[in-house]
């Protein structure tokens, strides 16, 4: 609730909420909640711009995380304690902070320590921007701006030029900061952006830039821009405000008409007191439960229509509901059928080709066609429409491509994990993932081998009790480190970017084999 109440900038109410909860947490002495809801306290302060509070609590996360020694978290504690002392004026406190920040970055795991990097030293540029120690600044925000662009390459790391525009125009060098802060704005342009004071600098440190080098057009321009964010911003401020305002006020005008009913409630009962002994107690009894009769039956016969008209109501909806069901059943089949088509369009046009390559890169389609087939398949067949159990999934899927590159057998697929059920927008991301990493390794896994075996894993794990850990490990000749890439490169490329769908990492060890390791969340992001 206070998460929901906040996002809609209802400050005070959500500030009672958290409060609620952290009394909650400390009863049952849930460490894990307290520190949590002492984040979002910090949050909270922090957005309402009481910045002494937001530090009182960054300081308590810290501490907390300290103490357990967990140093994923307590990255991004310091993280955020360090942005409060730049906002309560402590550049120096927080130089000290995002140092020792990045001082545990070697204690992650290898695959998280690359992007923790990249994060800490942004932080710690704007921290460099503040004291005024602009080429220590610069060389921050290029390391991370290079670090995004191979990453993710050079249109989405767009959003990490700002800060260097930025530095050139504090250095005077407005020529160069142009292009760095125009990528920077435009990227965010019609985006959701909930920093707004920082869009807002930034369109104004270049419509400055463009007034310096004699283009007062393009200085217009972004000034304006810069200006509409600024008075949208107070806008919202303003609106929650008398939001919050307003919701006081009805509080208050309610506890007053509470008590002043309360009042008139016992006037009208010493009222009614002398009333009964004057008029005869005896008689106004009888009259009330004479009263009291006759309005109980009408209030009966209307509650018997209101449940006849809800039994009606609720056969027409359960007649609906099950309609809607046989309807979605019945895309989901055909759905699986067109992939059928379209697999059986593949295979034949496969065998008119004579090129290996070419025939490959043709059985590679088919199996993600029927690997995405046999996920409606799951859907229509079960009674659950919008889910997939994934261990019977998996079966049907190594069934399927073993069929296709190991029809004698010799090449044994297992699943080795609980029942595990996942939406099916994540589940038609992970099994196309794995019909992959099963192709990859009946390709190349057991090259001079007439046997082997590919062990198929999904269970919770990862960085949190949401995520799931998909594991794939096969007994062949293992991946050579050195070794130059087989195929095209297509399979590779799928992964990763299904992998970035899912807010997910990939990483792969060596173990006897190959095993490929997949850390997802079991819930979408909507971002």
């Amino acid at each position: 609730m206070g998460f929901d109440l906040q996002f809609m900038q209802r400050y005070a109410e959500a500030e009672v909420e958290y409060f609620k909860g952290l009394e909650i947490a400390h009863s049952i002495n849930y460490q894990q909640g307290i520190n949590s809801i002492h984040a979002s306290l910090a949050g909270l302060y922090a957005s309402t711009k009481d910045y002494e509070s937001a530090l009182k609590y960054s300081e308590m996360v810290v501490a907390a995380y300290k103490e357990e020694g967990n140093a994923h978290p307590l990255i991004r504690a310091m993280l955020r304690l360090n942005d409060t002392y730049v906002k309560t004026g402590r550049p120096e406190k927080a130089l000290e902070t995002v140092n020792k920040a990045l001082a545990l970055v070697p204690e992650l795991p290898e695959e998280y320590r690359s992007s923790e990097t990249i994060n800490v030293r942004a932080w710690r540029g704007k921290v460099y921007r503040k004291l005024g120690r602009y080429d220590d600044a610069l060389r921050d925000f290029r390391f991370s701006w290079k670090g995004m662009q191979e990453k993710y390459g050079d249109e989405n790391a767009n959003g990490w030029k700002g800060d260097i525009g930025s530095i050139y125009f504090l250095q005077k060098k407005y020529a160069e900061a142009i292009p760095y802060l125009k990528d920077y704005v435009e990227h965010f342009y019609d985006k959701k952006v909930y920093n707004s004071d920082e869009l807002k600098d930034h369109y104004l440190w270049l419509a400055e830039s463009y007034k310096k080098i004699n283009q007062p057009e393009m200085a217009y321009k972004y000034l304006s821009e810069g200006k509409d964010i600024a008075i949208n911003a107070l806008q919202q401020e303003a609106e929650a405000l008398r939001s919050e305002l307003r919701i006081k006020y009805e509080s208050e005008q309610k506890d007053q008409t509470i008590a002043s009913q309360t009042d008139l409630i016992k006037q009208q009962e010493k009222n009614q007191l002398l009333s009964y002994i004057i008029g005869g107690l005896l008689l106004l009894l009888l009259a009330g439960l004479f009263y009291t009769y006759r309005k109980n039956k009408k209030k009966n016969l209307q509650l018997e229509k209101l449940n006849t008209d809800l039994e009606a109501s609720n056969i027409q909806l359960d007649k609906r509901h099950r309609e809607n069901e046989l309807l979605l059943k019945e895309i989901h089949h055909r759905v699986k059928n067109n992939l059928e088509i379209v697999s059986g369009l593949l295979e034949l046009q496969s065998s008119q080709i004579e090129d290996p390559s070419v025939q490959a890169a043709m059985l590679s389609s088919q199996n993600r066609v029927n690997s995405m087939g046999i996920i409606h398949q799951k859907l229509y067949q079960s009674d659950h429409l919008t889910s997939i159990e994934m261990r019977d999934y998996f079966l049907n899927l190594g069934e399927n491509i073993s069929n296709s590159f190991s029809p004698d057998g010799k090449v044994k697929v297992e699943c080795n994990m609980p029942e595990l059920v996942l939406d099916i927008d994540t589940a038609i991301s992970v099994g196309l993932i794995a019909n992959e990493l099963l192709t990859n390794a009946f390709k190349y896994a057991f090259e001079g081998r007439e046997s082997g075996k590919i062990e198929i894993n999904l269970k919770s794990g990862g960085l949190n009790e949401d995520s799931l850990e998909l594991n794939i490990t096969d007994d062949g000749i293992g991946k050579k480190e050195d070794g130059l890439a087989k195929g095209t490169g297509f399979g590779t490329k799928l992964i990763e970017l299904l992998t970035k769908q899912i807010n997910g990492t990939i990483s792969y060890k060596n173990e006897n084999g190959t095993k490929a390791i997949l850390i997802f969340s079991k819930t979408r992001s909507l971002a």
